[in-house]
């Protein structure tokens, strides 16, 4: 059973957590402090799940992101060649730190309602906190691995088996909708930094349970009747966004400046190094600049581009902000080249690494850990999952050509071509979010393909120059859609 093995193998890994990932209810739970640290603890371990790349391996699969094989690359690049295994140490990294957090979320749930010291809008924040980051959790957990092992108490029972996916849709969706109505629409204090919100709110949970119904509409469980409730949940994101401060930034390449780290683009993110009493929230990001630089420039050749995703990718400011189109030999600014010149031959991601004259001799370990913003729900998704659901569940009319020309019109593209097809309409709102979200965001494309079915087809016109396909998915049988178990050592 998946589950009993990885209490087996990860041992310590899985069990031991901080104090305060773990609480204990005899002393603890009492009042607003305690439920304030309780979901400080499960932040933390959440924003765990995103250090350096993390289980980001899981969607190299996908054809807008590749590596070479060589050293510690290899994890990312079987995933990309689909020969992955159980034993990749990449993927691992997501599956603990979902389960630590899932953990943590469970014990809260289960005891939120004993604070008797805190008000009643304290243990409904604190719950809500809890239903959310469960959902989240578990959402990440079924589409990366399907069948997954369910656990809704504090305690851990060795013997659970893997659930069916339906029934793990099941508890998202029921917690998301705890949550919407648990949550604030607003934050104070610690959990809001330069009037943006750094905890989730109901604007959160209801974009989360839009893209979680849209998701249910398509493979693996094919319930296409949830494109409504998705296209329905969307526009309360979209009608109500100045009441959670939501929206477009203007310039696309400003989404992940270190300077604007906290910006209305967010419509839930992961926030590094936030100074508070006792410490910070969590040291290291999966952004920081040496992931994605060449080795020419002193980075770690980490993930870069694939060249046929490049190629088709419409020029304009969002290609401009998304790659880096000037490399600079030896960080010597009178040497530069374009991709070509470097040894790997494909274009880097200019998103994650803003300082392009970074170099490991004068910068600072702080500099470049922990310094970005990791946005897992974007304010552009929101409105790509409008046009879309609206689009599949009725036709698709003004306000969905609305949401999806919104974010082209930022990406420097003309309105999307009037009197398209359903079908056509969806392909290009998948396009959309393609460009949009391509490389390391946790709107990672890996999902569009697998809930869409694409997968093999996003693999025919692999480049060249790519690493070979050590094996090849199967869009019929679903060979490949799913990663292998993790045994975590």
């Amino acid at each position: 059973m998946a589950f009993a093995i990885m209490l087996a193998a990860c041992g310590k890994a899985f069990l031991e957590e901080t104090p305060k990932g773990s609480v204990l209810p005899a002393t603890f739970y009492k009042n607003a402090s305690d439920l304030n640290q309780a979901t400080r603890g499960i932040a933390l371990m959440f924003n765990g799940a995103w250090n350096q790349t993390g289980g980001m391996a899981i969607t190299f699969g996908a054809d807008d992101i590749t590596t070479h094989r060589g050293g510690n690359k290899i994890s990312f690049s079987d995933f990309d060649t689909y020969q992955a295994n159980s034993s990749n140490d990449r993927m691992t990294n997501w599956w603990i730190y979902f389960y630590r957090t899932i953990k943590s979320a469970n014990s809260l749930i289960a005891n939120y309602e004993n604070a008797t010291e805190a008000t009643a809008d304290e243990r409904s924040f604190a719950g809500g906190e809890a239903y959310f980051y469960r959902a989240i959790c578990y959402f990440f957990l079924t589409r990366a691995w399907g069948e997954v092992p369910l656990v809704t108490e504090p305690g851990i029972d060795p013997d659970r088996p893997n659930e069916k996916v339906p029934q793990i849709y099941d508890l998202i969706v029921a917690d998301l909708k705890r949550a919407e109505t648990m949550l604030p629409d607003n934050w104070q204090g610690l959990k809001k930094q330069n009037g943006v919100n750094i905890a989730p709110t109901k604007g959160s949970a209801k974009a989360l349970l839009a893209n979680v119904y849209l998701t249910m509409a398509g493979w693996p469980l094919q319930q296409t009747d949830k494109y409504a409730l998705a296209a329905a949940k969307a526009k309360e994101v979209l009608d109500k966004k100045e009441t959670w401060g939501y929206g477009l930034l203007d310039n696309f390449g400003d989404i992940f400046k270190k300077e604007g780290k906290y910006n209305k683009e967010a419509v839930f993110a992961c926030y590094y190094n936030n100074q508070v009493p006792g410490g910070a929230w969590e040291n290291g990001s999966q952004m920081g600049p040496p992931n994605f630089m060449p080795g020419e420039e002193g980075g770690w050749d980490e993930a870069f581009g694939e060249i046929t995703f490049y190629n088709k990718f419409p020029e304009g400011p969002r290609k401009e902000a998304t790659y880096r189109r000037t490399y600079f030999l030896n960080n010597d600014v009178n040497k530069p080249v374009d991709y070509t010149g470097l040894l790997h031959k494909h274009p880097y991601f200019m998103k994650y690494n803003d300082d392009i004259s970074y170099n490991q001799t004068n910068h600072s370990m702080s500099d470049w850990w922990g310094s970005h913003t990791v946005f897992v729900i974007r304010f552009a998704e929101v409105l790509l999952t409008y046009a879309e659901a609206r689009a599949m569940s009725q036709s698709p009319d003004n306000s969905a050509y609305d949401a999806i020309n919104a974010v082209r019109k930022r990406a420097g593209l003309k309105d999307l071509a009037p009197g398209l097809s359903q079908s056509a309409f969806r392909d290009s709102v998948i396009a959309e979010r393609g460009w949009e979200f391509s490389g390391c965001e946790p709107a990672a494309r890996w999902f569009d393909l697998v809930r869409t079915e694409t997968v093999a087809r996003a693999t025919k016109d692999r480049h060249a120059s790519e690493v070979p396909l050590k094996n090849t998915p199967d869009d019929a049988t679903h060979r490949f859609y799913w990663a292998p178990v993790p045994v975590v050592k």
